[in-house]
């Protein structure tokens, strides 16, 4: 059940810049600012933000292109991980893909990434694939992760 302590909204690009702190602090291979920015006008990508009373806890983006939906990135602030946030956003970008009428949600993560593991599989998604050396900074494989949505 979503928190209600905090609103999920649409990122606006007002955010991205507070989007930047948490991207650095918690991915070694982060995006760039121009890159959120270009999502942000990209009509298959839908990004939202966990707004805490102005500040940003957790953002997380999805695209949904025919049947199939992509996570692209979800990432919670470190004074909030442990909360459930991530869970609540992962539900939202779950919402918008069924209402697009995504049929499935495919995501890829890091083996060596067990809180991110651990909430994936609470939620249904089960692993499908290995992208191997998918991480340019150390050669990691990442792990493809689905959940349908029927």
């Amino acid at each position: 059940m979503l928190n209600t302590k905090y609103m999920m909204r649409k990122m606006t690009e007002t955010d991205v810049d507070k989007v930047m702190i948490i991207e650095k602090e918690s991915f070694s291979l982060p995006w760039s600012r121009d890159s959120y920015l270009g999502e942000l006008k990209n009509q298959f990508a839908n990004y939202l933000v966990c707004d805490d009373g102005g500040d940003i806890a957790a953002y997380g983006g999805i695209w949904v292109v025919f049947e199939e939906a992509h996570i692209t990135n979800v990432a919670v602030a470190g004074k909030y991980h442990g909360q459930g946030i991530g869970s609540d956003l992962m539900r939202e970008l779950e919402k918008i893909a069924r209402t697009k009428q995504a049929t499935r949600i495919l995501l890829e993560v890091r083996p060596s990434n067990k809180a991110a593991l651990g909430m994936y599989n609470k939620l249904g998604y089960v692993q499908t694939g290995v992208r191997k050396a998918y991480y340019t900074d150390n050669g990691e494989d990442a792990l493809v992760m689905t959940r349908y949505l029927f």
